[in-house]
């Protein structure tokens, strides 16, 4: 099917089922290098599109192929937490239809991924990780309104605990402790927006803003690292005169080399 596609625009492709699920496709004109390929998750704008529009410089200098899920409001309402209950909206499920299908459409595995999400798609990106660090190589988060701590004693999605919606929850931090990971917060991301989750119990344990709750998750994950004897591979940087548009975001020149050279080691 990669035929099919044309290198240098945005292909929509549409898996039918049950539950319909929409993703983008970019191919660079300047060909695939080293099967890479690139998977960058939208936040609540839902602006797959302008992701991929946003990181084509790179995906041509890198030889990269992006792909850009797109969840449904309708279908995924909760996707930034995987899904509303173990059952109901489960994108992360979805997810997975669109890399069984990226061989045939791409001829190329994109496992172990390299994975970018934005605010809500870094919510997404970092729990996919916790619930199957196996399948991803690396990740860069971009300002998550919240997380996940890597907390037993609190329930999922605040934490690692089992809850009636998420019951029997398995999760193996020695694996996900391991994966390198880079959160990277706009310096000027510190208001407390309509779009930030104000719960109470966020606040008194993450902070109250996104650059307060990115380095004090950093700082947890770290801190678990080390108790697990594992290597400390969590990184927080600011991202100069960026709020929280994301369009802020992409005006910093350094910011979707930053994303792809962490993601793919620097080598172009």
């Amino acid at each position: 099917m990669s035929n099919m596609i044309q290198p240098g625009t945005i292909h929509r492709c549409t898996l039918e089922g049950t539950v319909p699920m929409d993703y983008c496709v970019y191919l660079p004109k300047s060909g695939l290098r080293n099967s890479r390929v690139f998977i960058s998750i939208h936040g609540i704008s839902r602006n797959a599109e302008e992701h991929i529009n946003g990181f084509a410089t790179q995906a041509e200098q890198f030889g990269a192929a992006i792909i850009a899920p797109l969840f449904s409001r309708r279908e995924f309402p909760r996707y930034q937490r995987l899904g509303a209950t173990v059952q109901n909206g489960r994108a992360d499920l979805s997810f997975d239809r669109i890399l069984q299908e990226i061989p045939s459409i791409l001829g190329v595995d994109p496992l172990p991924l390299k994975i970018f999400g934005f605010s809500g798609g870094g919510q997404f990106a970092h729990r996919y990780a916790m619930f199957y660090p196996k399948r991803v190589a690396s990740l860069v988060l971009g300002a998550p309104g919240w997380y996940t701590f890597p907390d037993p004693d609190r329930n999922y999605p605040f934490g690692l605990g089992c809850s009636e919606d998420w019951p029997r929850l398995r999760f193996t931090p020695r694996h996900f402790l391991t994966i390198p990971t880079l959160v990277l917060v706009g310096e000027n991301d510190d208001i407390r927006d309509d779009d930030l989750n104000k719960m109470r119990r966020i606040d008194s344990v993450q902070g109250l803003n996104r650059i307060e709750r990115g380095e004090k998750w950093v700082h947890s994950m770290n801190a678990m690292a080390r108790a697990f004897q594992t290597p400390i591979g969590f990184r927080f940087e600011l991202v100069p005169n960026a709020t929280h548009a994301y369009e802020s975001y992409l005006s910093h020149p350094a910011f979707a080399e930053t994303v792809f050279s962490f993601l793919f080691g620097g080598q172009k």
